[in-house]
């Protein structure tokens, strides 16, 4: 039986048998809205531990990074929830303000929708631009750190919604959270503050400047993984990170922009020396992407690194190559999780069909979870690029299968020869023709033809995983369409929803363009 795969966990502060406590980045949620939007802390926690049940026991702000604590028995439940009712867990926060002088003790008593609530404040340093404060708030009203710290004149640098100076992220980070253990000792757990409070409290980057902005966006990702486990991830997402219209990959030791800006404008140097000074690059690589589509492939616009290296992604190595597609570079970073889902499983004797494959990584996950994988792609150099990524891990192509072809003719000749998998992967582009004169099939019309071949081909007890990346699929279409599908096959399902790994980010006004499924099949 082949191990299921564990990886280090930088964002574990502690971890007994009764609690877990994580240290959580700005820009990701506590937990998520609703079933389909993008995953908080609790539920992307929760997936990588499936063997227990944990428990809310207080939130933080989406914008606030640091410590946060979870449940994982029914006596720690009621144990810290008491205290949070009694308010006698102590928390303290930090952040910046602007400078103000006056007396270095402030407390606000100012009620917050109604209720009682009060802060005390602490400066505790003081700079040119900006005040550092320690926060403690005595009660758990929702953004009362926030609300306080506007209701005393000092709003915290980069909470425009309360009064903050434009800066390049805000700066309020829960520091330190202390309590009763359940087993009866005093305990304190503390989340070290991240590296740009330092830099940008000390003027060594401007607030609202490239290098502020690229250092929070990298902090807050970094915060999730082991650089000996994974080098590539999303660094920085449009307007949520303050680059409108950008994207920025790290993939190893090469930074890749994606500009999506109209026009032709140069990358200011600002931008590509900060990203530089952030992290020891060997290269910048600038990929434009015209709204129109078209455009080439990504050119180098400083260092001396190649378009051609690897990277690592929760320990699995990935070729990558700047120059052999203006749509991609070999791995498609929003497919993190269900390549981690596929890791984490056992497949040792199980057979996973992976369908419109691109350069292979989903194969390569379930391959190193003891899987034997069928590969199909309409691309000969994807299928050898499949390859490369197998032997990269130490694989032997032999031991898999590789088919050459257009998906839904091979998935429907499968079928027909009553042919079936543990696992069927189907990941499609939005639309698709497979030879010149066949009939263009679209995702958003076409997708339950799609799951239904997908369902045929599952055997009793599989799984299905189906996702896209059209921003025109609305989840309910999603769904409807999957449903659909598993119709169509008879068969019956269990529907578990998954989109944008933590590392990408959405919000109001801009939900996650991935909609994924697994589905659990009779």
């Amino acid at each position: 039986m082949t191990a299921a795969r564990r990886w280090s966990e930088p964002w574990v502060v502690h971890e007994d048998d009764d609690l877990l406590v994580v240290a959580k980045p700005a820009g990701v949620n506590t937990h998520r809205a609703d079933v389909h939007a993008q995953d908080g802390m609790y539920e992307w926690v929760q997936r990588q531990r499936p063997d227990g049940s944990l428990s809310i026991l207080h939130r933080l702000d989406k914008v606030t990074s640091g410590v946060l604590v979870f449940g994982k028995t029914a006596d720690a439940n009621r144990a810290l929830t008491k205290q949070f009712e009694d308010r006698t867990v102590a928390k303290h926060y930090e952040l910046l303000t602007a400078t103000s002088g006056g007396s270095s003790t402030a407390r606000s008593d100012e009620p917050i929708d109604g209720a009682a609530a009060s802060t005390d404040f602490e400066r505790v340093r003081s700079g040119k631009a900006f005040d550092r404060h320690v926060a403690s708030p005595h009660s758990g009203r929702t953004h009362q750190v926030r609300l306080h710290a506007e209701a005393l004149g000092l709003p915290i640098a980069g909470d425009l919604d309360h009064g903050g100076r434009e800066a390049a992220r805000v700066f309020l980070h829960a520091r330190s959270i202390e309590f009763d253990h359940p087993n009866g000792e005093r305990t304190t757990f503390v989340a070290d503050v991240p590296p740009s409070f330092d830099a940008t409290a000390a003027g060594a980057v401007s607030a609202r400047g490239p290098a502020a902005r690229l250092l929070a966006a990298h902090e807050a990702r970094v915060a999730l993984f082991d650089p000996n486990d994974t080098d590539a991830y999303q660094w920085v997402d449009r307007h949520h990170d303050g680059f409108p219209d950008l994207r920025i990959e790290r993939l190893g030791r090469t930074a890749l922009i994606l500009d999506y800006r109209d026009g032709d404008a140069e990358l200011p140097s600002g931008w590509v020396d900060a990203l530089h000074e952030t992290l020891d690059l060997d290269a910048v690589h600038h990929l434009p992407k015209p709204r129109g589509g078209g455009g080439g492939v990504a050119r180098r616009v400083s260092g001396t690194g190649g378009p051609r290296f690897g990277v690592r992604e929760l320990g699995v190595q990935y070729r990558i190559d700047l120059e052999a597609s203006p749509t991609s570079s070999g791995l498609f970073l929003d497919q993190r999780e269900t390549r981690r889902d596929l890791l984490s499983s056992d497949l040792d004797g199980k057979t996973v069909l992976n369908t419109f494959a691109h350069t292979g990584a989903l194969s390569v996950a379930a391959a190193l979870a003891g899987a034997e994988t069928l590969t199909l792609d309409l691309s000969k150099h994807y299928l050898d690029w499949a390859r490369d990524n197998l032997r990269a891990n130490d694989l032997d192509p032999e031991d898999h299968d590789f088919v050459y072809g257009d998906a839904l003719d091979w998935m429907a000749r499968f079928a027909k020869r009553g042919r079936t998998f543990d696992r069927v992967l189907v990941d499609p582009p939005t639309s698709s023709t497979a030879r010149k004169g066949s009939k263009r099939w679209v995702v958003t019309k076409d997708l339950d033809q799609l799951v239904s071949l997908a369902a045929e081909l599952c055997s009793p007890g599989g799984s299905v995983y189906v996702s896209t990346n059209s921003r025109k699929m609305t989840w309910e279409r999603f769904v409807g369409q999957v449903e659909r599908g598993l119709h169509s096959a008879g068969r019956i399902g269990v529907i578990e929803p998954r989109t944008l790994p933590l590392d990408h980010r959405s919000g109001p006004g801009d939900p996650p363009y991935l909609k994924g499924a697994w589905i659990r099949l009779d």
